[in-house]
């Protein structure tokens, strides 16, 4: 999938894509008001993260065969079982969590305390285990202790958009450095996932460009280096292979 003006948008490409993004938002909305929401009134998650799970396959399946997205993933290999993780990921599209879920389907995630106060969707959040965090000036930094601790003790993966928002092609924003303490606080893997998702869907577009998305997995990051070269090596994993895969 290159990034280059050769791409021509055509009246499939249009109708495909207008096709899946009602399919999309149909589907998610459904799923929260009607399967979530309820599933998650019941006492084990397991229910709802099936539902959850379910609900994904569908999306991802659809995605190939209505937009002509196909996902590789590559490296899954370095996908630790059964202890708590992070993954550290590029974020350029709403496919890129659908993805990892898909992977670790008992991923847990941070989102805005804000987003609590939501009917239905705080519901879901709850029971998943997606973790409230301020977003004022150093009350993140405060929180990571305590979230770090969770993850080790309930043995579960987070993600984390190191750098803190959705990015198109080509953009590269400084990354955020708080992976860097959770691994430092705690014995948790840090996985760096590069990917080229923002080529098929870009950021504020509706158009699903057909291709291919390539989801890859490194080895966990190195424990005990300095907070500059993890950071560095972060940056050599999530964003320049980012940038090679565009070109693919």
């Amino acid at each position: 999938m290159r990034t280059d003006n050769k791409k021509k948008l055509t009246l499939s490409i249009v109708l495909r894509s207008l096709i899946y993004n009602c399919l999309f938002y149909s589907t998610v909305t459904f799923a929260i008001v009607f399967l979530l929401a309820p599933l998650s009134l019941f006492k084990s998650p397991k229910p709802m993260r099936n539902a959850i799970l379910g609900t994904i396959n569908f999306l991802i399946w659809s995605f190939d065969k209505i937009a002509g997205v196909k996902i590789i993933e590559k490296g899954i290999e370095h996908v630790p079982k059964e202890k708590g993780f992070i993954y550290c990921s590029k974020h350029m599209s709403n496919m890129d969590a659908l993805v990892l879920y898909r992977r670790s389907p008992n991923l847990s995630a941070l989102a805005k305390k804000e987003l609590f106060q939501v009917p239905l969707l705080n519901l879901v959040f709850r029971k998943m285990g997606v973790m409230a965090i301020n977003r004022g000036a150093g009350e993140a930094q405060k929180q990571t202790p305590g979230i770090a601790k969770e993850l080790a003790k309930r043995k579960i993966p987070m993600i984390i958009f190191a750098e803190g928002t959705r990015t198109v092609v080509g953009e590269r924003r400084p990354l955020k450095s708080g992976v860097y303490f959770y691994q430092k606080i705690e014995d948790l893997d840090v996985i760096v996932v590069a990917h080229n998702s923002g080529v098929a869907w870009p950021k504020k577009s509706w158009i699903k460009w057909p291709g291919t998305m390539i989801f890859e997995y490194f080895p966990a990051m190195p424990k005990g280096l300095p907070k500059e070269d993890f950071m560095k090596e972060i940056e050599k994993r999530m964003l320049d292979r980012s940038e090679a895969l565009f070109e693919l």
